[in-house]
């Protein structure tokens, strides 16, 4: 008698799993998210080491006689990137990379394949472009240095295929590009079916760890700004970054957002686009340590002084309504530029629109401008914008966004060699922030 399959249903939104269909889920309370999911087949290759290594019983080992190695970690010689890592790939591990199109996952994850080249071996597996396509893309960013019998690619996207190759082959780094394009056989679903990316993902964590791999995987975004997928994806992985960009603002402008064949956001802008990949996971370092990168012509190129991209010189015109504040991005410490506009409503109901800041923390701060300050801001519109895409979280900068608030409403101008930081209470006292 044939063996039956289990099926159950894992919601896409949070990764709760039941043994049967539900409308609603019952953890997150999303409606049509639960989809099924059967157990697939282990692969062959992965079945038969775990068997020669099984015995019957779990195998013990003593935490003091496990040998970590000499080279536990492999530089790809991108600093704000090896930062933001805790310090360089740690061999064995799986990362998973996401962000919007034409962000720039693929040409990072191709710059480090390049550096990483140079003394390791790295497989490169594309399921979205041609090997033509990535030549194009390494023409284009002028890498000459890659080492051609240790950097390969493939256009493979079938998971057991690569699975095998990598078990044979044994390459110090494997990128997927992407984990939404690889299928499996053992899985009755399309290639980015919630099924499919547990499994490939599953398969490849499996392979890491067994044969000592480290693998990057780089994943869609949903609108929502999550990667695509099962939640379960983030749990299986060891670390997840997420790559950001600056907002477009309200202008609409026709431009290239993604362009595998030339630079994107060509407008003219001769100071390019910058990017912060941010860690929000990562089991061998910090989590929310960020790297700064400017997208050039030639590829992403490191920003080591964070305050020169958030900030005008000292030495620019001053307006009403910027201040100046420094904020904590995991370890670092840098100054960014705030930028206030108050102004006369022409509604019944004054708008408070923010980009890079809590809305519900600006709100909080004007109800205290307006209690203990005294400023009239209830016929007033309040518009918050930090400078160049970075989102601000600390609450630190809650006397900077005061501060930008009242310079903009008075109109008197606040000097550009005076920073302001401090938290605001209810009862609107400044409390002191511990950097």
């Amino acid at each position: 008698m044939p063996k039956k399959n289990n099926t159950i249903f894992i919601c896409d939104n949070c990764g709760e799993t039941t043994i049967n269909w539900m409308g609603k889920c019952p953890s997150c309370n999303s409606w049509n998210t639960l989809k099924p999911f059967t157990e697939p087949q282990e692969n062959n290759n992965i079945k038969n080491i775990r068997e020669r290594n099984s015995e019957g019983k779990a195998l013990l080992t003593s935490i003091k006689k496990i040998k970590t190695g000499d080279n536990v970690r492999i530089s790809t010689e991108i600093e704000e990137l090896n930062g933001v890592l805790g310090g360089g790939l740690v061999q064995g591990s799986v990362i998973l990379i996401g962000g919007e199109p034409g962000i720039g996952k693929s040409t990072l994850l191709l710059q480090v394949a390049s550096n990483i080249s140079k003394k390791e071996k790295v497989f490169y597996f594309t399921g979205e472009e041609s090997l033509e396509q990535i030549k194009l893309r390494a023409d284009r960013l002028n890498i000459t240095n890659i080492n051609d019998s240790d950097f390969l690619i493939s256009s493979e996207s079938n998971c057991d295929n690569i699975v095998n190759t990598l078990i044979e082959e044994k390459p110090n780094l494997a990128i997927i590009d992407s984990v939404q394009t690889i299928y499996t056989s053992s899985t009755n679903s399309i290639a980015g079916s919630p099924a499919q990316i547990k499994n490939c993902a599953w398969a490849l964590m499996q392979t890491a760890k067994l044969k000592n791999i480290t693998i990057f995987l780089v994943g869609h975004i949903t609108k929502e700004g999550t990667i695509a997928g099962p939640k379960i994806l983030e749990h299986i992985v060891d670390c997840v970054l997420y790559f950001e960009g600056d907002d477009k603002g309200i202008y609409r402008i026709l431009r290239a957002v993604k362009n595998r064949y030339g630079a994107v956001d060509e407008v003219g802008n001769d100071k390019g686009i910058y990017r912060i990949l941010r860690a929000v996971k990562n089991r061998y370092g910090a989590v929310d340590e960020v790297g700064i990168f400017e997208m050039t012509e030639k590829g992403l190129m490191e920003v080591s002084d964070a305050s020169r991209v958030f900030t005008k010189g000292i030495n620019e015109s001053i307006f009403a309504g910027n201040v100046i504040t420094p904020v904590i991005e995991g370890s670092r410490v840098f100054c960014v530029e705030q930028e206030a506009l108050v102004g006369s409503s022409s509604f019944g109901y004054p708008r408070r629109l923010t980009m890079g800041y809590d809305q519900y923390r600006l709100l909080i701060i004007i109800a205290i401008l307006e209690k203990r300050a005294h400023l009239n801001l209830s016929n007033q519109d309040v518009y918050l914008n930090i400078a160049n895409g970075l989102n601000v979280k600390e609450t630190a900068s809650d006397i900077s966004v005061a501060m930008a608030i009242a310079s903009s409403m008075s109109g008197i101008a606040i000097q550009r060699t005076t920073a302001y930081i401090g938290e605001l209470g209810l009862s609107g006292e400044v409390r002191p922030v511990r950097f």
